[in-house]
């Protein structure tokens, strides 16, 4: 099995996996075939090409607009509050996609830091 490597849009990210809080992420859901598997082991890096290994435990498909409290805390980003979370991540999706709706469906990814 292939070991993914990618990074997020900034480091504050990565620092936040670093740290233990962030312990998920999201993307835009395009198809069931290119979703991550429970499993799969990835490598983020920064700007730095320092690197964190990590390991999905748990994908799932969501609408943004069902997108719950326990999400926006899974994903450690901010004062960890949904409302947060939301205007983030609208901005990110739009920034993205200008078409995209609060009824489009994410990808959701949990993932464990692996040592």
């Amino acid at each position: 099995m292939s070991v993914e490597r990618w990074s997020f849009d900034n480091d504050e990210l990565f620092d936040l996996v670093a740290t233990n809080r962030k312990h998920g992420t999201c993307c835009l859901y395009q198809d069931d075939k290119s979703m991550s598997k429970v499993g799969e082991t990835n490598i983020i890096y920064n700007s730095k090409n320092e690197e964190i290994k990590i390991k999905i435990v748990n994908v799932r498909k969501c609408r943004f607009c069902d997108v719950d409290e326990q999400w926006a805390k899974t994903e450690g980003e901010g004062d960890l509050s949904l409302e947060y979370w939301r205007t983030i991540h609208q901005d990110f999706f739009k920034n993205e996609n200008p078409d995209f709706k609060i009824t489009d469906m994410l990808e959701l990814n949990e993932f464990v830091v692996l040592q």
